[in-house]
């Protein structure tokens, strides 16, 4: 049975470079990111105003209504790249609208300094980025046919599927680094209490790109390998035998 047309060798020779240009480019976006616990913050601001009487009350409205503007908003945010070659993250720099600028959060919903929260090179994160790399490299030269079909196929299957591994491992460690990192600088900064309960750690949206982009990849050039057939150099009009002759020109006069 012929193989459908999207999943021919040379089809898949063409598309499959997309894949890891996609999977580079969402490194550069928000694999990890840190928020505020508003629930967390919210619950420490009741029982600081309990405590403070009425006076505060109008203090403590402002810092709810704060508190309702930071909720979902990235304080810190780790790209592919800041996990891949331990750089610093990016922070919030803006105020959100409903923070007035002479507010201030309550101990542990303030931002750590970027430099401060990096996390050093994730050796898995490293690998799944390398990995995608050369993914990206045998795609390429399997587009100008330097490579064989079958190596072409299997190299980036196998690429595709070491980078998507690797880089689901490493999602699960990055959410222990940070909390970590995080219970550091209070200690260091001598806060009398955990300031990780009034964070958030979440996932980011590159990161569910990627880990579909590669799943995608390795599918999809697994199916090509197994059922692509051989490639096929393209048809040459001139070598057809089902062509009629040439008219022969008619003698003039």
């Amino acid at each position: 049975m012929a193989a459908t047309g999207i999943v021919q060798e040379r089809t898949a020779r063409r598309i499959s470079p997309a894949f890891f240009i996609a999977a580079i480019v969402c490194f550069f976006f928000t694999f990890a990111g840190v928020s505020c616990n508003t629930t967390a913050a919210r619950s420490a601001l009741q029982g600081l105003s309990s405590l403070g009487g009425s006076s505060s009350s109008t203090s403590n409205a402002q810092l709810d209504s704060c508190l309702n503007a930071l909720g979902g908003v990235n304080l810190i945010s780790y790209s592919g790249f800041n996990l891949a070659f331990g750089t610093s993250p990016g922070a919030l720099t803006t105020t959100p609208s409903g923070c007035p600028q002479s507010s201030s959060l309550p101990a542990g919903t303030s931002t750590p300094n970027s430099d401060q929260a990096k996390l050093g090179v994730q050796p898995l994160e490293l690998a799944g980025f390398i990995a995608i790399v050369v993914g990206a490299l045998v795609t390429g030269l399997g587009a100008f046919r330097l490579l064989r079909a079958p190596v072409r196929g299997l190299l980036t299957t196998l690429l595709a599927m070491i980078a998507f591994v690797t880089v689901l491992l490493e999602q699960a460690h990055v959410q222990t680094a940070i909390g970590d990192k995080l219970s550091s600088l209070a200690t260091g900064a001598g806060a009398p209490f955990s300031i990780s309960s009034f964070f958030d750690i979440n996932n980011g949206i590159a990161y569910v790109i990627v880990l579909v982009v590669l799943g995608l990849a390795a599918l999809y050039n697994a199916t090509a390998a197994f059922f692509g057939g051989a490639e096929t150099s393209e048809p040459d009009v001139n070598a057809r035998g089902d062509l009629p002759p040439p008219i022969p020109a008619q003698p003039s006069g």
